[in-house]
């Protein structure tokens, strides 16, 4: 169970009009985390397929359909986690694919499986990622969901979180089932697949200005109704939904398997430019809809050490916009690396006017700055 800090999430921003870098002090790199809560409802929701928070080695062989890692490429590390343990992945200059992780489960044609006896016509997926401060390029894949459909394991349906142009993540939906069959014959059969239009979008995960620190992703596919294209494929990165297909024809109406497996990928289809590592944690796989991770109550928010070593301040938000700022903080003195979420250290407003804490419940969002910088981070490490 994870009690203590989260490790500090890290972020560099600058302004994107030289003119205004000139006239502008650059941020520097900021950092908020919040405390776990002791207990996270993953443990303990029925809804919940698969859970892993790396706190511990894995047992591959008895958690996972299938691991790989490339000459200890892809590994548990019992450090760099939201606290305490995480896979990391090492990407070398030029590699492809240093491994992932499979978790298969529901009724499928391929072997053992979680809760095997059971078909799932909706499913949602979340991890924690993050990116080493100082990251470059598009690894391209991240994660699927997917529909085993055959011992060759041909599938029906694949639901990719994919690198699309720039620094960010798509969602690209494809099929291998035509008029009632599957026409599919291996994995990866992409020649006989249709696919059926990519979204982009919006939050740069593989920016230099985004490493450094964790993001939470979390995807979510609904098989069509036999005959009906209404289907669903959306991502939602830190809390916000960024992309999303509500018309989606996945498998006509054919249903010998629904989805039956869900695929964590570190594969660079034209190789690393360079030796750079990222790090995954808190994986989830729920019938239900999964959200951020749960704070302690009062809030704790911590950060990482200045370069500047200045004093710093907070703010709570109740929407990822900001357009609902709750709490604003006291200065920190700049060696102080947390503050309490609470009235003796900030201020409550806007539709926590007047309270001692946050409520229990809602989703959280934090932005923070040096004092006296104009600029803020994002409003990133959502929480509830």
């Amino acid at each position: 169970m994870k009690t203590a800090l989260v490790c500090a999430v890290a972020l560099c921003l600058g302004l994107s009009m030289n003119s205004l870098l000139a006239q502008s002090p650059q941020p520097a790199i900021r950092a908020a985390a919040v405390l776990l809560a002791p207990t996270q409802p993953q443990q303990q929701d029925q809804a919940v397929i698969f859970y892993d928070d790396f706190d511990k080695l894995p047992d591959f062989r008895a958690t996972y359909f299938g691991y790989s890692s490339d000459k200890g490429g892809f590994t548990w590390t019992n450090e760099d986690g939201l606290h305490g343990g995480a896979m990391r992945c090492q990407f070398e200059k030029g590699q492809v694919s240093p491994g992932g992780l499979q978790v298969i489960f529901g009724k499928n044609p391929v072997g053992k499986s979680i809760r095997s006896t059971e078909t799932f016509n909706e499913i949602y997926w979340r991890v924690y990622v993050k990116h080493e401060q100082g990251w470059e390029g598009n690894p391209a894949k991240l994660g699927r969901t997917t529909c085993l459909a055959g011992t060759d394991w041909s599938q029906g349906l694949m639901a990719h979180v994919w690198g699309g142009k720039g620094d960010v993540l798509i969602i690209d939906p494809a099929t291998g089932i035509r008029n009632g069959l599957k026409v599919t014959t291996h994995y990866n059969d992409f020649p006989k697949l249709k696919w059926l239009g990519i979204r982009s979008s919006q939050t740069p995960i593989f920016s230099p200005a985004e490493s450094g620190r964790w993001v939470c992703v979390e995807s979510h596919v609904k098989i069509n109704t036999p005959g009906q294209r209404d289907g669903v494929f959306d991502l939602r990165i830190e809390g916000k939904l960024e992309a999303a297909r509500t018309d989606l024809d996945w498998h006509g109406t054919w249903t010998d398997y629904a989805i039956n497996a869900v695929f964590l990928e570190n594969y660079w289809n034209r190789g690393a430019i360079k030796r750079e590592a990222r790090w995954f944690d808190n994986f989830v796989i729920s019938t239900n809809p999964i959200g951020p991770i749960t704070a302690a109550r009062p809030a704790t928010i911590t950060r990482t050490a200045s370069p500047a070593n200045l004093t710093w301040e907070a703010q709570v938000a109740a929407d990822p916009e900001g357009k609902d700022i709750v709490w604003t903080s006291t200065v920190a003195a700049a060696a102080d690396q947390s503050m309490i979420v609470d009235s003796a250290h900030g201020k409550f407003a806007g539709s926590c006017q007047g309270k001692q804490t946050l409520d229990a419940g809602p989703t959280y969002w934090v932005q923070v700055r040096e004092t006296g910088n104009a600029q803020w981070s994002p409003w990133h490490m959502p929480f509830r």
